[in-house]
């Protein structure tokens, strides 16, 4: 059995990943077995040496579900004063937050 240049040549290339993201346009990567992170590489990298089993999907990242802060919409006049802190502190605190009056005291726990 004999090793020819070409099937040798081949072999490496076939240990390197290609990625195609679109971030604001194609752009291309490159992963070979060695390599812990993707790099850059160009399209004419890709299209040269790329096939469809060693082409991996790209799949973007959904940021993580953040807390998001409510706005109550504050009264135009002067009312209870404590009935307006806790509208104040309501718009401060994340909406997954309660914020509720007991006893003439705001109380803002975790729900």
């Amino acid at each position: 059995m004999s090793l020819k240049l070409l099937d040798i040549l081949y072999e490496e290339k076939e240990k390197c990943q290609y990625q195609i993201r679109n971030i604001g346009g194609d752009t291309y990567y490159k992963k070979c077995s060695k390599d812990k992170k993707w790099s850059f590489t160009d399209e004419v990298d890709f299209l040269k040496n790329s096939k469809k089993s060693n082409i991996v999907k790209w799949e973007e990242k959904k940021p993580k579900n953040q807390p998001k802060v409510r706005q109550l919409e504050v009264p135009q006049k002067k009312g209870d004063k404590l009935e307006d802190l806790k509208i104040y502190y309501t718009n401060l605190s994340p909406n997954d937050y309660e914020v509720k009056i007991e006893n003439k005291k705001i109380i803002i726990l975790p729900t």
